[in-house]
């Protein structure tokens, strides 16, 4: 293939130019469902990414979705539910405390597979009529869920519509995005410690997110095209297929 577009201490950034436009195109599509639905970045470039490059998932991918979530917090703040953000707060520090402590003790592949099957078995049970669990526990036990599942399988979306699935449209664009925005930060500091976001990995952020701007544009128009009826069983199919592609992953390949 053609040589290297660039290269930055631990190696080149992308193989050939077609690499790099391809994963443009992902992370486009990708930012456009999440500045829509709230989440899905991941799950339309994740697998794509991991073909071109592993070292685009956790940590770059993370870092291109804050793009999005600041602006869905900024675009729907007037309908972020700020209690239960606060709450899910609170409980954010129990969630990666206990990610990094089982990331230390328990294979990553059993953690994703983990996450995956109880995401899996909670919008199931939605669909099948139960109702997501609310009040202040349920909103402080989101957000240790929703900083476990970033912390261990990259899946934020995923396990906070299990808790806000429910929720009008804006609300839980903004509610999960101006959650992310203080956690995201907190698990890229992790992995870097971790040895898993280093310079490279910030490079190839950087090269792609003007992807995520794109996306913001097209989220721009597909926003008009989904109405309040259509958006909860969008967000759950999401969250569902994100688990199902995580399973088929690690268990299948």
């Amino acid at each position: 293939m053609a040589k290297g577009l660039t290269h930055f201490e631990t190696g080149p950034i992308f193989v050939s130019i077609i690499e790099y436009l391809f994963a443009l195109l992902v992370i486009t599509l990708g930012a456009g469902v999440q500045a829509t639905l709230g989440l899905g970045a991941a799950l339309i470039a994740g697998p794509v990414l991991t073909v071109i490059d592993p070292d685009l998932l956790p940590g770059p991918m993370l870092a291109m979705a804050t793009i999005v979530n600041f602006r869905n917090a900024i675009a729907d703040r007037a309908s972020i539910d700020v209690s239960a953000w606060k709450r899910a707060v609170v409980g954010a520090p129990l969630g990666l405390a206990f990610g990094i402590l089982l990331l230390t003790n328990v294979e990553e592949g059993s953690l994703s597979v983990i996450v995956s099957t109880f995401v899996l078995i909670a919008v199931g049970l939605q669909f099948g009529g139960l109702k997501p669990p609310k009040g202040r526990l349920a909103e402080h036990l989101a957000g240790v869920a929703t900083a476990f599942s970033s912390t261990v399988a990259a899946m934020p979306g995923p396990m906070f519509v299990v808790f806000y699935g429910h929720r009008k449209p804006p609300t839980v664009r903004g509610t999960l995005a101006s959650f992310m925005l203080v956690s995201t930060p907190v698990i890229l500091f992790l992995l870097h410690l971790d040895g898993r976001f280093g310079s490279r990995h910030l490079l190839l952020a950087l090269s792609l997110a003007p992807g995520t701007f794109l996306g913001l544009q097209l989220g721009r128009s597909l926003r008009t095209k989904v109405s309040v009826a259509q958006f909860r069983p969008l967000v759950l199919g999401v969250a569902c297929v994100s688990a199902i592609s995580v399973l088929f992953k690690e268990i299948a390949i």
